[in-house]
C-alpha cells in the first residue's frame, strides 16, 4: 500500500489551513519576523501561504492556478537582502507551527522540517538585489524523505 502524501497525511486542506494561519500569527507576535510579516500587503496571504504549501507537498495544484506558481511566490521575496537570523527563525517558527497544527507524526515532522530548510534556503539565493528569479520555475513537490 501507498503512503500518502505529506498533504494527506498532515490532514490535507483544513491541516494546510491550520498551519498557515498558526504560522503567520506566530511570525506576526515575533520580534525578529514581526515586520516583514505585517507588511505583505496582501489580504488572501494566509490562504495563498496554505495553497503553496498544500501544493509543494503533494495536494491540488491551487497556488499554481491561482497565484502564479513558483516563480511569483520567489518574486514576492526576492531581493530583500538575506539575513541569516531572518531566515533561520522563519524555519524555527515554521516547526513550532507543525507541533501546534498537524499530527503527532515523528516521520512527518521530520520531513516538513527537512523540507522547510530546503526552501528557506532556495529563497536565500534570491535575495541579493541582482538576483534573477526565473521566468516559470518549477514547483518544487516534497514527500517522504
Amino acid at each position: 500500500m501507498a503512503r500518502p502524501t505529506l498533504y494527506d497525511a498532515a490532514g490535507g486542506a483544513p491541516a494546510m489551513l491550520a498551519l498557515a494561519a498558526d504560522f503567520h500569527a506566530r511570525c506576526l507576535a515575533d520580534p525578529l519576523l514581526e515586520h516583514p510579516f505585517s507588511h505583505t500587503g496582501n489580504p488572501e496571504h494566509v490562504q495563498r501561504l496554505a495553497d503553496y504549501w498544500g501544493e509543494v507537498l503533494g495536494g491540488p495544484s491551487v497556488f499554481s492556478a491561482h497565484a502564479g506558481g513558483h516563480s511569483a511566490m520567489l518574486r514576492v521575496h526576492a531581493h530583500q537582502g538575506g539575513d541569516h537570523a531572518l531566515s533561520t527563525r522563519f524555519a524555527e517558527v515554521f516547526d513550532e507551527a507543525v507541533v501546534a497544527t498537524l499530527p503527532a507524526d515523528p516521520a512527518l515532522r521530520a520531513a516538513l522540517h527537512d523540507y522547510m530548510l530546503t526552501a528557506v534556503a532556495e529563497v536565500d539565493t534570491y535575495m541579493p538585489p541582482s538576483a534573477v528569479v526565473p521566468e516559470n520555475a518549477p514547483m518544487p513537490h516534497w514527500s517522504w524523505r
